[in-house]
């Protein structure tokens, strides 16, 4: 099999540490593999030495010839019969062809196998079918759990909450040998290498300056789009069940039913899609308890509030994945717009060459110092958040234990003086005897107003938190993106400087890595209106249940008085 030749056209300095390979301009380069991951080959230099390099950085210059073996020697150069046996070569023949150290892993590679391997539409056959299967043989089932929704019935026994300064949701943190910016395909958008598709005037997403700095266009009209109806379904028979979900967009009224798992799949597309736009995480999936109403009754309102966030942005609003998602009801099309969410040309890196950004060149040094101090926010915020989630917890879970007990001990302490009260049967004790008797009544029934209350205030509010927490722990990956950004335009003005690099070339990349820091900025305007209208709208939500709260305590505490006036 012939092997592809490249030329180094930019300096590179290899991370070893990710197994990435370091070389100068115009080395020659031994292209091993071009199937190693979005923007990057694997390669080996003149010394022999391998590792990962940048695609961008390297032109394909010819195909060397394979070496060919010696031919085999003549039958009479071999051993002689009388000298034993032939040697079996039968080990030799089933070793591998090639077995390398890569970044610490032994891995070794037996080129024969690709003979039999299946191809990639039949992997997607595959997994499309799993998702048909969901329509095309489910059935919903009438359970024999009392529960509302055919489920079985509630564990109402106070339950451990998981630790809210743990990440939660469905952001996923996987290993990866590169940075998010290489792996989302920025280094071949910096670089210049494009899709062969052209933008569409439909797919442009536009950046404006407005008083408040730069902003991604706001929607005209904003929709909303309801959470409702779990239902419990099945399918293979009755073998798996489910939660399926009615979504009901108020554009149209008209629904849709998905699971928990079509949910996961946007967000991995959302992610892929968008790297400078902030997809909160999904609510984490359960296994156990998974089909109490308590849980499902919760699960809804979370993925209500993550609809709800991604209906009110201007950029994930507009996008086709997402009407794909909220809209599609046939099999058919749903198959056809998930392929092609898939395989859409213009995600990660890609992405950025949809956003239209101002004409006007930023100030770099600015640019980053923003930025820098905009991550100090980030992780201050994302302290308190975390602070503030634990006061909460602890709060629920005094009101629901402490609080409550130390009101009904006040209130069993006054009912055992009314009861003593009572062995003095002389007319003018009486009043005072139902008065005493009335307030212990009323601080037991105080405590079982501090045990309902959490539902009302306290968490709400914890859900809102929490549903930021989340955020603020996607937020640096998408500061990373710019930093990232801004260090390859450093180096391609360094590669200037040593004359190694063409002034326009330089020019060019500069102009795209303002357009990675406009849709960074634009993004973190977009986060900072969000926080703002949430939290007060979250708080103003809290303190007046609050105060509701106890104007209810002082009205049974006042009429309680009334009957001391006697």
């Amino acid at each position: 099999m012939s092997a592809l030749q490249g030329r180094a056209v930019y300096d590179f300095e290899g991370d070893v540490a990710n197994g990435e390979l370091t070389f100068q301009a115009d080395d020659l380069l031994h292209i091993l593999n071009q199937d190693v991951g979005e923007g990057w080959w694997e390669a080996q230099n003149a010394n022999g030495e391998q590792g990962l390099i940048p695609e961008a950085y390297v032109e394909i210059i010819s195909y060397s010839e394979p070496t060919m073996p010696p031919p085999p020697p003549p039958p009479s150069y071999g051993p002689p019969a009388s000298a034993g046996p032939p040697a079996d070569t039968t080990d030799n023949l089933q070793q591998p062809v090639e077995t390398q150290s890569f970044n610490n892993v032994s891995e070794t590679r037996d080129y024969s196998q690709h003979e039999n391997q299946v191809s990639p539409e039949s992997y997607e056959d595959a997994w499309d079918d799993d998702w048909e299967d969901d329509n095309s043989s489910t059935t919903e089932q009438n359970l024999p759990g009392g529960g509302n929704f055919g489920l079985s019935q509630p564990n109402r026994d106070t339950k451990a909450s998981s630790d809210s300064t743990k990440p939660g949701g469905t952001v996923k943190k996987s290993f990866s040998r590169f940075s998010t910016f290489a792996k989302s395909g920025g280094e071949a958008y910096m670089m210049g290498v494009m899709p062969t598709t052209k933008v569409s005037e439909t797919d442009l997403v536009p950046i404006i300056e407005t008083q408040n700095g730069y902003e991604w266009t706001p929607l005209s009209e904003v929709f909303s789009c309801q959470v409702t109806s779990p239902k419990k379904e099945s399918k293979l028979k009755g073998l798996k069940s489910y939660i399926a979900y009615q979504l009901i967009p108020s554009f149209s009224g008209i629904r849709v039913s998905r699971r928990y798992k079509h949910f996961d799949w946007l967000h991995e597309r959302l992610e892929e899609k968008f790297p400078t736009v902030c997809v909160p995480p999904l609510p984490d999936k359960q296994i156990s308890g998974r089909y109490e109403d308590d849980f499902i009754l919760e699960r809804m309102r979370q993925l209500t509030y993550w609809v709800d966030r991604m209906c009110k942005h201007p950029v994930i609003s507009r996008s086709e994945v997402f009407a794909h998602f909220v809209t599609c009801t046939e099999d058919k099309g749903w198959k056809q717009g998930k392929r092609r969410a898939e395989k859409d040309e213009f995600k990660g890196g890609n992405w950025f060459l949809t956003v239209q950004a101002p004409p006007s060149t930023l100030d770099q040094e600015k640019t980053e110092s923003d930025i820098d101090q905009y991550y100090k926010f980030i992780k201050t915020m994302d302290d308190s958040v975390k602070k503030m989630l634990a006061v909460n917890q602890d709060s629920m879970r005094k009101h629901c234990g402490p609080f409550k007990k130390e009101f009904q001990k006040i209130g069993s302490a006054f009912a055992d003086i009314s009861k003593s009260f009572e062995l003095d049967d002389r007319p003018y004790g009486s009043s005072l005897t139902i008065a005493i008797k009335h307030t212990g009544e009323t601080y037991t029934e105080i405590g079982s107003l501090f045990e309902s209350q959490p539902r009302k205030d306290l968490m709400p509010l914890f859900e809102r938190l929490f549903e930021y927490k989340g955020m603020l722990s996607a937020f640096p990956d998408i500061l990373q993106v710019q930093k990232a950004s801004m260090v390859k335009v450093r180096e391609c003005k360094k590669a200037e400087d040593d004359q190694k690099m063409d002034p326009a070339d330089v020019a060019t990349v500069a102009q795209r890595g303002d357009v990675v820091s406009y849709s960074t900025l634009a993004e973190i305007n977009q986060f900072s209106k969000n926080r703002v209208q949430d939290f007060k709208a979250m708080i103003k939500d809290y303190l007046t249940e609050q105060i509701q709260f106890y104007q209810t305590i002082t009205n049974k505490l006042q009429e309680t008085l009334i009957l001391y006036n006697d």
